[in-house]
């Protein structure tokens, strides 16, 4: 088992941290939907960088995971940008504002 030293897993979790900091402004910053989704995915792989050390002793049940990981991401953007794609044709803007004062 290759198991990963404190170092290593601090500057994983710092590194995490940050990651999700800038996710989280982009969130709350921006009106754009499409934005707003980049950030999301922005925060959520600040996630997935936190659990890395925790599964380094596992390297099968860490490729489990990666493979749950990935499938479920892949569903989420397809679903994600079909519904925005769904919201540009009938409202012909991305604004959440935009999106409020119609009452979607």
């Amino acid at each position: 088992m290759i198991l990963v030293d404190s170092f290593v897993g601090a500057t994983l979790f710092v590194t995490s941290a940050i990651i999700m900091a800038i996710g989280a402004y982009g969130l709350t910053a921006s009106n754009n939907l499409l934005r707003q989704l980049l950030s999301v995915e922005v925060i959520f792989n600040g996630l997935l960088l936190l659990v890395i050390p925790l599964l380094s002793g596992f390297a099968t049940l860490a490729a489990y995971f990666g493979i749950i990981v990935i499938s479920v991401v892949s569903v989420e953007v397809v679903v994600v940008v079909s519904i925005l794609i769904a919201f540009l044709r009938q409202y012909r803007s991305l604004s959440s504002s935009d999106l409020e004062e119609s009452e979607v």
